[in-house]
């Protein structure tokens, strides 16, 4: 362990639990960085961030590892540490797999951030209007944006200059084609919903970054709220999927949809397996299958709305975390929190959150004139100059499961009693994935619970891709288990509109704004 890292752990992370048995896990990650010639501070932040999540996953373990200690008549947590240090990999070896994995992974995420950076300078150069000047470097990355795949996940980039950006590491062309459709909505509604500077790569892309914003008078609340009655009704038409509180930012006067990988989906041809929507009792080809809004006779939970529920602002959850860190007499302890539902997606106006319920008339319009020109638009919507084509051959993220269910079974499965066996583990994870399907069928859909697994055992959260015409997903091309490819599913959707469907859904409108 080097100096650097004595002091880090001296000064700054002994509030993380456990991070003295935690930090030889990290010595690669400081290697490699340090190779690559990163900032020092950089490093340093990037380091916390590891540790961090690599407590989170450990915690569990070590404190009940800690407990054993104290039973078996040890005092002195100095000791502790260097017990634990020796025994950890080989009695817990799925934790010691899970927090070698971590590492390995976020460096990789890291080089690769680096890396595409310098590699794609000249191109960002022209698309975010940067000053084409070589001197500019990444000056400091959050990591905090999204959901973590393989190690990586969204995060916001701030460069030297000031500019701020967004490097997602996966493919983002979709984003492209919602720009595209976007630009036809504007032009046929005479309106200014606002689109996303992006630069699209096979596997990785970058985003123009939007920042939340108040609005400055009344009038511009009025208008944020028109547009996100239009945005509500296209994600309707584009069968959005996934649609919670964390991926709206209320912008100023725009409600700005910022992760577009989930913005058409297809149509399962079985439902012989409970998905999320049968669960919980989202109708079909309606408003609230986005997650924008929702309903008290669903059983999607009211926190998650995109648009949010007017007041509620924060609910009380149960929290468990070690109190103590890094002393003999570490704890965990259970409390009752007040959490936060509002990120940034609701508009700010003279330091008030203010809700659609406010602005019922502003919102029922801009969606009725969306709906309304959509329906009025069904020949070109269905003709070979269609806008839908702009989503032709487009990777796509399918949402089997909403990511808040992976993290809560994720977080359940850090016991340790499950981190000293890897059979005991798979087995029980297993048990708790498999209760989505129905026995009966279960065969059918074996290759995405298999996936599932897969992916989970290597603590990430499952992950989906396909082509918007394909009928199958990417691991089996064998088995067509949609009805619907996702243009299709578009096209069905033009088909269902009528007055009578669209009173119905602005009853379902009506029915969130009075919660």
């Amino acid at each position: 362990m080097n100096d650097q890292t004595v002091r880090l752990v001296k000064n700054e992370f002994l509030a993380i639990p456990f991070a003295e048995i935690i930090l030889p896990y990290t010595e690669n990650f400081l290697n490699a960085l340090k190779k690559d010639h990163i900032p020092v501070n950089l490093i340093n932040k990037l380091h916390l961030i590891l540790l961090d999540d690599l407590s989170i996953a450990a915690e569990v373990t070590l404190q009940e590892e800690l407990e054993l200690f104290i039973n078996n008549g040890h005092s002195i947590y100095e000791d502790f540490v260097v017990l634990t240090s020796i025994l950890l990999p080989k009695k817990y070896p799925v934790l010691d797999k899970i927090l070698k994995t971590s590492v390995k992974n976020f460096i990789i995420h890291i080089q690769n951030i680096f890396s595409n950076f310098s590699k794609d300078f000249e191109i960002l150069t022209k698309v975010f209007s940067l000053h084409n000047d070589k001197s500019i470097t990444i000056n400091d990355i959050d990591t905090s944006l999204g959901d973590g795949h393989k190690g990586e996940s969204t995060v916001l980039v701030t460069l030297s200059d000031g500019t701020r950006l967004i490097y997602k590491p996966r493919n983002i062309d979709a984003g492209h084609s919602y720009n595209l459709f976007i630009d036809w909505v504007n032009d046929k509604l005479n309106t200014n919903l606002k689109t996303l500077k992006c630069v699209c790569f096979e596997k990785y892309g970058w985003l123009e970054f939007v920042a939340h914003k108040a609005v400055n008078q009344e009038k511009e609340t009025e208008e944020y709220y028109y547009k996100a009655g239009i945005l509500l009704a296209v994600a309707f038409l584009l069968g959005s999927k996934d649609y919670h509180y964390e991926n709206i930012i209320a912008a100023g006067k725009d409600p700005v949809i910022i992760d577009h990988e989930t913005i058409i989906q297809p149509i399962l041809s079985d439902q012989s397996i409970r998905t999320w929507d049968e669960q919980h009792k989202i109708p079909f080809y309606s408003v609230l299958e986005s997650m924008l809004i929702v309903n008290k006779d669903t059983g999607v939970p009211l926190e998650y709305a995109g648009y949010g529920i007017n007041g509620n602002k924060e609910i009380m959850d149960i929290e468990s975390k070690v109190s103590n860190p890094n002393t003999i007499d570490s704890k965990r302890v259970t409390q009752f929190v007040f959490r936060k539902v509002i990120k940034q997606n609701i508009p700010l106006y003279k330091d008030t959150h203010v809700f659609a319920n406010s602005y019922e008339s502003h919102f029922i319009k801009g969606f009725t004139n969306a709906y309304e020109m959509f329906m009025n638009s069904k020949e070109e919507l269905t003709s070979t100059v269609s806008p839908i084509h702009f989503f032709e051959h487009q990777k796509i993220r399918y949402v089997w499961r909403p990511t808040f269910i992976y993290f809560k079974i994720l977080k359940y499965m850090r016991k340790a009693c499950f981190m000293s066996d890897f059979e005991e583990y798979r087995s029980k994870l297993l048990e708790l994935m498999s209760k989505a399907y129905q026995k009966e069928n279960f065969k059918d859909y074996r290759l995405i619970l298999e996936s599932e697994m897969k992916q989970m055992l290597n603590g990430d959260i499952p992950f989906f891709s396909l082509n918007s015409l394909d009928l199958h997903l990417e691991e089996d091309s064998s088995f067509k288990i949609f009805k619907y490819d996702c243009l299709e599913n578009i096209r069905h959707r033009i088909k269902l509109l009528s007055e009578n469907h669209k009173i119905e859904q602005i009853e379902l409108i009506k029915k969130w704004l009075t919660m």
